[in-house]
């Protein structure tokens, strides 16, 4: 069957006359930006006046991009979906449009606008009162807000200072935000845990969990998978025994901890320290909670394939809960647990929470500035009431500007490449003239990775269709984007010179925000636009390790030439090595099998190896090296074979001979002597004895040196003399 993508209406049709699809011609463009960037003035609507209203926007506008048009709709309280239905207000066309959509709009006759039409929208619709439907369904939406509000339930015992995670925090299966059906199977699992049990887990039952006796839940954080436990086992009348990442969890100490407790004995007896407590009643409300498995570290050795053994036994239920169910160290738990996988609520579903927590505590926020810090969250549940917490300590209002702003200061971090660093930082979207953040928020890009976001800027901003030359044409655009790679160029040189400095003797960190402005931030700010695909890998780093390799191996070449003549390396890179080369590589090519001899001799006049002929080739400098490496790869296999022989042949003089390469008998050293002795031996007030010169040494006494070893025979036939 094949898959059917929406098409785009263009129509000079030469993405798809070349056999590219629609949809990547699509989002080549889209990612191109808008034609004439900050040719149009935004104007400056009155606050929500567009609310009540839902847009969509298709095609590629000419002085906006997408997501600036996007939010600059959210930012007066329009509702933007990304495909029209009976219910969008408006579209707003722009080139390229997608034919399915045009299709939709002609089906339910939906009004559209072209980007002049819109900006007049919202220049017009400021200076009109709201229409008294969109008044009306408002004010139900406040109401709404203020009777959720007034059915949170926050702990009696509020304290000031207290955090407002905890106080909340879910206390009610309705309170939580989204994965509904996951929290009722959940609760399933462990309401139906004890007929599970009697019937030895051989029922799967209507959700099909209950053959297992453990459970593994994943999702991202602040999704609610742990608040869900909680409150679920609390509902169901459960107690819980967890297990968090600061708890040493390694194979010996969950065997000795849950030994008692797998074995279906209450909480009260494992805690307790009195053997009668101990012994206490049985109970079948325990429930084992592994929070954060997938972050055992190596103190955590074998904890993983001892939660597992546990489970194969238990006769209480085991919880576990990870971040990433496809981390290697999760796979022997697919055999023995359920798999559960928590989702990122919506954004509407965690607005009407949010909204109603902001109204609790008196804070005014709304809906679409609500949205921005959900999105910048990424549907963080604990960060975003943590940001509006934070928020209230100095305000009790917040604007959409000031969302952005505040949200993009707490946005949470996300798994970052260079690819996506540098696609981020030379993006139209970031030097473009809605575009708030500073050249602090800009640096941010480059300190994440600072020594891979200036290579990533010098390998590709050449390959760029800077915006600052879309409105020129003909000579004028050429001469005007040579202009801006000349300053691109000069700044990323001045970047050099700064980095001399930091890795340098001098050491000057200090200068890394410089560094990061020069390498970075100003490059790209004269060549931002789009790349024509895909972001090319620094290609210095490869260019660099072949420069070292090469520059170890004419350090070895010279160090064994060195006994033939008396230049150093670069003299013997820039002046022997293309002789060398000619007459090792010449007299093969020439002669075949009867040139062997002659390179061999040669080889050995200068202490050469056959490796070494790879190695000169490749220093070489000019065509040379190409034109004889191509030759030698066409030699014939015999000649390369006759060649091999008759140096295996022969013996060959060896410059110098490395310890390494010493049989391991050489090697070893005998220790001379166990004590070390003073160099004046009046240290020790002992009078030099003097041996009369007549007096005979017997070869015993002589043998004594611990360097003369003496033969065994010598000594048995001494011995058993005296013996005699």
């Amino acid at each position: 069957m094949k898959r059917s993508w929406e098409s785009t209406k263009d129509d000079s049709s030469t993405s798809q006359s070349k056999g590219a699809p629609a949809w990547r011609a699509a989002a080549a463009r889209r990612a191109a930006g808008p034609a004439a960037p900050g040719s149009k003035a935004i104007p400056d609507g009155a606050p929500n006046c567009l609310a009540g209203l839902t847009m969509v926007f298709t095609g590629e506008l000419s002085s906006l991009g997408r997501d600036e048009a996007v939010d600059l709709a959210k930012r007066y309280g329009a509702k933007v979906t990304t495909a029209p239905s009976s219910k969008t207000s408006y579209v707003v066309l722009g080139e390229n449009a997608g034919a399915k959509k045009l299709d939709v709009i002609q089906k339910n006759k939906i009004k559209t606008l072209s980007e002049d039409q819109f900006l007049d929208l919202i220049a017009q619709r400021g200076s009109q009162a709201l229409d008294p439907k969109v008044v009306q369904k408002i004010k139900e939406e406040e109401k709404k807000i203020q009777q959720a509000a007034r059915d949170l339930s926050p702990a009696t015992d509020e304290r000031l200072g207290e955090l407002w995670t905890d106080k909340y925090s879910p206390r009610q299966l309705k309170e939580l935000v989204g994965n509904k059906a996951n929290i009722e199977k959940l609760q399933a699992w462990l309401r139906d845990w004890p007929k599970s049990r009697a019937a030895h887990f051989k029922k799967p039952g209507p959700n099909a969990t209950n053959t297992f006796r453990g459970m593994l839940i994943s999702g991202p954080p602040g999704v609610g998978k742990t608040t869900a436990v909680h409150l679920v086992c609390k509902l169901e009348g459960y107690q819980l025994l967890e297990f968090n990442a600061s708890d040493t969890r390694n194979k010996k100490l969950l065997e000795a901890a849950l030994t008692d407790v797998i074995d279906n004995r209450s909480i009260q007896g494992w805690t307790s320290s009195s053997t009668a407590a101990k012994q206490g009643a049985q109970s079948n409300r325990t429930v084992i909670v592994m929070d954060e498995v997938d972050g055992m570290s190596g103190g955590d050795r074998g904890g993983v394939g001892a939660i597992n053994a546990l489970i194969r036994k238990t006769n209480v239920p085991i919880i576990c809960i990870c971040n990433d169910r496809r981390n290697p160290k999760m796979q022997p738990l697919y055999s023995t647990t359920f798999n559960m996988t928590f989702a990122k609520p919506t954004v509407q579903a965690i607005r009407s929470r949010m909204l109603s927590i902001a109204f609790r505590e008196k804070l005014q926020i709304p809906a679409e500035v609500m949205d921005q810090l959900i999105v910048a969250a990424q549907s963080d549940l604990r960060l975003v009431t943590n940001m509006l917490s934070t928020w209230k300590l100095s305000q009790s209002a917040m604007t959409f500007d000031e969302s952005k702003s505040f949200g993009a200061q707490n946005h949470k971090p996300t798994l970052q490449t260079p690819f996506s660093l540098y696609s981020e930082l030379s993006s139209s979207q970031r030097f473009g003239p809605l575009n708030k953040q500073n050249i602090n928020d800009k640096l941010d890009y480059y300190f994440q990775d600072h020594s891979i976001v200036p290579l990533m800027v010098e390998e590709n901003y050449l390959k760029t269709n800077p915006v600052l030359i879309q409105k020129e044409s003909g000579p004028l655009r050429d001469w005007k984007h040579l202009q801006l790679v000349s300053q691109a160029s000069r700044s990323i040189s001045d970047g050099d010179l700064v980095d001399t400095l930091m890795h340098g003797p001098q050491q000057h960190w200090s200068l890394m925000p410089l560094h990061g402005i020069t390498s970075s931030v100003r490059p790209c700010s004269l060549t931002y636009g789009s790349h024509g695909g895909f972001p090319s890998f620094p290609s210095f780093l490869g260019q660099n390790s072949k420069r070292l390799r090469l520059q170890r191996e004419l350090v070895d070449v010279q160090t064994r030439m060195r006994l033939r003549s008396t230049g150093n390396k670069e003299a013997i890179r820039q002046s022997y090595l293309s002789a060398l080369l000619t007459r090792l590589a010449d007299p093969l090519l020439q002669h075949a099998q009867k040139g062997a001899d002659e390179v061999i001799q040669c080889m050995d006049d200068y202490f050469l190896t056959p490796d070494d002929r790879e190695t000169l080739i490749e220093l070489e400098v000019g065509e040379a090296n190409c034109t004889y490496l191509d030759k030698l790869k066409k030699l014939p296999a015999p000649v390369k074979s006759a060649f091999t022989r008759a140096y295996n042949s022969r013996d060959h003089p060896i410059a110098f001979q490395r310890a390494t390469n010493l049989p391991l008998s050489a090697q070893k050293t005998k220790a001379i002597s166990t004590e070390t002795q003073p160099d004046n031996e009046d240290a020790y007030k002992v009078d030099e004895e003097i041996a009369p010169a007549n007096e005979p040494v017997s070869e015993e006494e002589d043998t004594k040196d611990p360097l003369i070893k003496v033969s065994e025979t010598k000594t048995k036939g001494k011995r058993n003399s005296k013996a005699k």
